[in-house]
């Protein structure tokens, strides 16, 4: 799970780093979009393969879908349920960009994009905790630093 967690921490990195600072540099770069999303697409993908294992480790029961993964997380005290409701968010904008159900606007796209790096972070904080409490054997988490 630690080489998931690491993808998405440089998934993360990376969005950040394509990123321009403003909207109309972000809508002038095909380029650039198509990395941003790319990016965003494999940072989610990341998130739900760890949501998956811990899951299927603590047999936590089958998902439904992407977002059901999510919800079992918060159902079981894995991840907070404010975080797990923005979560299940930005996994409908990946799904979103993934299938293309219609014309993504790219104005809006990027205001998603620019604004979900920080979940991203607060989700991997919040495994890190759940996985050390478990490693303690208690039932309370504790803040761990990133390697």
């Amino acid at each position: 799970m630690t080489d998931k967690m690491d993808d998405l921490e440089q998934c993360t990195r990376e969005l950040e780093e394509y990123l321009p600072e403003g909207v109309d540099d972000y809508l002038e770069s095909g380029i650039r979009r198509r990395a941003c999303e790319r990016t965003f697409q494999l940072a989610c993908e990341n998130l739900l393969d760890i949501c998956n294992m811990i899951i299927s480790d603590d047999g936590l029961g089958m998902p439904h879908d992407s977002k059901d993964a999510i919800r079992k997380l918060s159902q079981h005290n894995v991840i907070s349920k404010s975080l797990a409701s923005r979560l299940e968010e930005l996994t409908g904008f990946r799904n979103l960009l993934v299938h293309q159900y219609g014309r993504v606007d790219d104005s809006l796209a990027y205001g998603c994009l620019y604004d979900e790096s920080g979940d991203f972070y607060e989700f991997l904080e919040e495994i890190e905790r759940f996985i050390t409490s478990k490693r303690c054997g208690s039932g309370e988490h504790q803040d761990v630093e990133r390697r």
